[in-house]
């Protein structure tokens, strides 16, 4: 009897000791599926977002390159004047003084004073996981100090879109380190606006340039999407990250660097 009884306290305590090490592991595990491997304790979104929130009926129009500063102007009017707001992902050496054309500045100078945005598609349009740390340092952060000689006052770029949507660990280490809240990506990437209607969600992150078959589309697209009652607005406000702070301390790209220990 009292071999039972020990055989049967000795079964008993290794089957609460297997629940207690799977209520834990599974405890271990319970991160939100949506904040990936890269969320800090303030912030549900993944660092590298393809969409917002599902659940709002929300999207962001964001425009790359940026090229062609006529189709730049005209996009950011038309989804203003339908209530809407932008993200603009410009390369950064378009907007050197020596690449602006007359007007360029004053177009950025009035998105910038809107409730649009404007982030960072890198310095050179070249894929960043091919780079080397430096370089890929020197591509995400130098567009910082062009932006602010060219609307004269710190504006915090917060997001950046790397050409081609290239993403690796080693350039998401980089941005962080660059003090980027996230990479952005799209969901929706299309200039035929039948697709682009049938693809478009709650969260989506819809990709255009500054071209004029890119513009048509929007032309088609905005009636529709305002009258489902989309809210049209940009990947700070999607994402829900806290306002920006502009200043007058203007950010210097040696500094910078010499503080990063480089």
């Amino acid at each position: 009897m009292i071999r039972i009884r020990s055989v049967f306290c000795l079964l008993l305590a290794l089957f609460l000791m297997t629940g207690i090490i799977s209520c834990r592991a599974e405890e271990a595990t319970a991160v939100p599926e949506s904040r990936g491997m890269d969320w800090q304790e303030n912030d549900p979104w993944p660092f590298v977002v393809l969409n917002g929130d599902r659940t709002k009926h929300q999207i962001t129009i964001s425009m790359d390159d940026c090229y062609e500063m006529e189709w730049v102007e005209k996009a950011w009017e038309l989804v203003e004047s339908y209530g809407g707001h932008m993200t603009f992902y410009p390369l950064g050496e378009l907007l050197k003084e020596e690449a602006l054309k007359p007007g360029d500045r004053e177009i950025w100078q009035k998105i910038a004073a809107s409730a649009s945005e404007i982030g960072t598609h890198s310095h050179h349009h070249r894929k960043m996981t091919k780079l080397t740390e430096d370089n890929m340092l020197l591509y995400s952060k130098y567009p910082q100090q062009v932006t602010d000689e060219l609307l004269g006052y710190h504006y915090p770029l917060r997001t950046l879109r790397p050409p081609y949507g290239s993403n690796n660990a080693a350039l998401q280490r980089v941005l962080k380190k660059a003090g980027y809240h996230h990479v952005i990506r799209w969901d929706v990437d299309s200039t035929d606006p039948e697709e682009v209607l049938r693809k478009t969600q709650n969260g989506s992150i819809l990709l255009f340039h500054a071209r004029e078959k890119d513009y048509r589309c929007l032309e088609a697209i905005l009636p529709v999407l305002a009258e489902e009652g989309y809210e049209m607005v940009t990947v700070s406000t999607l994402l829900s990250l806290p306002p920006l702070e502009e200043n007058t301390q203007m950010f210097n790209w040696r500094e910078f660097k010499k503080s990063l220990g480089y």
